[in-house]
């Protein structure tokens, strides 16, 4: 019981250090530490798979720090730091755990997608870094995931799945649409919610094949949902540009 204790405790303090930073305009500063924090200390130089190990935690880390940094509202800075500090006690107990560890993959590349398109909107940077990042953490996520699984084919996946990410970001790319939800204490940029469609629509077709329970008829099923989702959220939209 001791560790989980610590872990808690190391997960409250970063999750409190980040706030602080990330509030304070030290994005840069809390961006690092989080790095530091969250890669493990070797004696001995890390392997390729202890490495990939840690994505997930990092990733997060760095998504919340954005976030907090991005969200106006001192009560969403707080709530983002505490569901920080629970995310990362959460993942150190679902470590073997086939669908837990889909689902933190689905929520981590929902948690990417949200502070890369808020930044998309919020810093204007230019089209070309955001259509990099979009690539580059959509690949790093899938192959983490397939990699651990020993997935012979990790890398033709993740590739092909970086590339559908990054085509649909660079159609949302040209009219950046957000939703202001509770007043601004929560925005979401539409990209969020279709590519997270998208992405629970390929996770949930992976994890039933893995288990050996896809058929025709699930597989429509999950194709037929994310084609919905897709178009309420494209048709009910006015589109007039960015928000």
């Amino acid at each position: 019981m001791k560790p989980l204790i610590q872990r808690a405790f190391v997960s409250a303090a970063l999750a409190a250090f980040v706030w602080l930073a990330s509030v304070h305009n030290f994005v840069a500063i809390a961006l690092i530490v989080v790095g530091l924090v969250e890669l493990p200390t070797y004696r001995r130089r890390p392997t390729k798979a202890e490495l990939l190990a840690v994505v997930p935690e990092v990733a997060a880390g760095l998504s919340f720090v954005l976030l907090i940094a991005l969200f106006p509202r001192a009560l969403t800075q707080i709530a983002l730091a505490l569901i920080y500090a629970g995310w990362r006690f959460w993942l150190v107990q679902v470590e073997d755990n086939t669908s837990s560890q889909v689902a933190a993959a689905f929520i981590n590349q929902l948690l990417l997608f949200e502070s890369i398109f808020l930044v998309a909107a919020i810093w204007h940077p230019g089209r070309v870094i955001i259509l990099a990042l979009v690539w580059i953490t959509s690949f790093i996520l899938v192959y983490q995931l397939l990699e651990s699984r020993n997935d012979r084919s990790a890398g033709v996946l993740a590739a092909a799945w970086a590339l559908v990410v990054t085509e649909a970001a660079w159609v949302f790319s040209a009219w950046l649409v957000s939703y202001v939800i509770a007043g601004g204490y929560v925005v979401v940029p539409q990209p969020t919610i279709v590519l997270g469609g998208l992405a629970y629509c390929a996770g949930s077709i992976y994890l039933a094949q893995r288990q050996g329970k896809l058929s025709r008829t699930r597989l429509s099923e999950y194709l037929v949902i994310t084609l919905i989702l897709i178009v309420i959220v494209i048709t009910g939209t006015a589109w007039r540009g960015s928000i």
